[in-house]
């Protein structure tokens, strides 16, 4: 069994990699600062970022990350949020 890297470790792994790479469950859940249950949830529910399925293995690619994430603004007050939204 390999040892569980800490969230800084993927992190500088994901940073480092190239829009091709592929990353697993773990690198994404540092990424999004989730539990693995709210990756398999949004795969469940299809609103996650794209996945591949490598026979068990779900993998996530750097390119596809990336996207998912510019779709998610982020805001400093949810009156922001509303004010973008009624553009």
């Amino acid at each position: 069994m390999k040892p569980r890297l800490s969230r800084i470790e993927l992190l500088k792994a994901y940073e480092l990699a190239p829009d091709s790479a592929l990353f697993s469950q773990d690198t994404l859940a540092a990424i999004r600062d989730c539990s693995l249950a709210t990756l398999e949830r949004d795969r469940w529910v299809g609103t996650g970022v794209r996945f591949i399925k490598i026979g068990r293995l779900v993998r996530y690619k750097k390119s596809d990350i990336q996207e998912w994430l510019a779709q998610h603004q982020s805001f400093n007050s949810t009156t922001a949020q509303m004010q973008s939204m009624d553009m």
